[in-house]
């Protein structure tokens, strides 16, 4: 009986190594490791800098990961082109109903003439890269939530 307990034990213990998350502190964070431990999760890398990655899903779909300085947070955010000839009220209607969502928020860049969509990713005390994959997940989710919503075509798809 003894045997059997401690082998469970070391069953348990050895199992809990391999699959344990490691806490990443903002002192200790390299976007090449959050590079190179997203491509293992599938994403594509598509641009990678000291500042930014841009990674893309299996759906195409694409978002810019960008660096904080001073390692507080991570931005989660990507732009999509609006068509020329729509009127600031079906922006406004659709930016609404965007940010009704729970993650992103969307907001007008006039410049660019698109919607913004950005979430924060707070690493102040650290984070877990799985969380972060999480993040990733779920903000190609609700990029398509926020595609779904625009009911009068506003955006440019042909981009």
């Amino acid at each position: 009986m003894k045997t059997k307990l401690i082998t469970a034990f070391l069953i348990c213990f050895f199992a809990n190594i391999f699959i344990a998350q490691t806490l990443v502190r903002p002192s200790e964070f390299k976007l090449s490791s959050t590079a190179a431990f997203l491509k293992t999760k599938g994403f594509d890398i598509l641009e990678q800098t000291d500042t930014f990655i841009k990674i893309g899903n299996k759906e195409k779909a694409t978002l810019y990961i960008d660096l904080a300085s001073e390692k507080k947070f991570l931005l989660l955010n990507m732009n999509i082109l609006l068509r020329k000839d729509i009127t600031k009220e079906e922006i406004d209607s659709l930016i609404n109903e965007i940010n009704s969502l729970d993650m992103i928020k969307a907001n007008y860049l006039a410049n660019q003439h698109a919607i913004s969509f950005k979430y924060y990713f707070w690493m102040v005390n650290g984070f877990t890269y799985e969380s972060l994959e999480d993040a990733v997940n779920e903000f190609f989710l609700y990029q398509g939530d926020a595609y779904a919503l625009d009911k009068e075509k506003i955006f440019n798809y042909q981009q």
